[in-house]
């Protein structure tokens, strides 16, 4: 055990402390007497530790295993949100408006310099997000109306 409190020492990391109940593990034994001790622990390095200072580890309870579970909450974190992938669908190239889209997008004025300009299009998203808009005005729920359709057998 005195090495791995050398470890800690040595790498510099910072117990997060926790919120509950003080011990994690227990063990009783048949003679009446009871081991309690908190061995799980969270640990950062002070870089992290300064990033994620809000960061909480929770112990609840559990009564299924002589462990309570850790609930870390990275609070500070950006957890990013799960987006779907943009995706040109073929029926929007039958549609003229779909061109249109692309053209107007493309031939807005905005920077002189056109590598920029191509630049922030991109990253932007820009054409991308019209054209989403374009497809819920034009298109609305096309696939939903197919499945409907083929559920109802019409």
């Amino acid at each position: 055990m005195q090495l791995f409190r050398d470890v800690i020492d040595e790498c510099g990391f910072i117990d997060l402390g926790f919120i509950g109940s003080q011990f994690i593990w227990q063990k009783h034994f048949v003679d009446g007497h009871s081991i309690w001790e908190r061995l799980d622990r969270g640990f950062a390095n002070n870089d992290l530790f300064m990033q994620f200072a809000r960061a909480k580890i929770h112990h609840l309870s559990f009564n299924a295993s002589d462990h309570c579970p850790l609930w870390i909450i990275p609070d500070g974190m950006e957890i990013p949100s799960i987006t779907k992938p943009f995706k040109v669908e073929e029926m929007w190239l039958s549609d003229r408006g779909c061109s249109n889209v692309v053209e107007a997008v493309w031939t807005s004025h905005g920077e002189a310099e056109p590598s920029i300009k191509v630049i922030k299009k991109i990253k932007t998203k820009k054409c991308g997000k019209e054209l989403q808009e374009w497809n819920c005005k034009h298109f609305r729920n096309v696939r939903r109306e197919l499945e409907k359709k083929i559920v109802e057998g019409g």
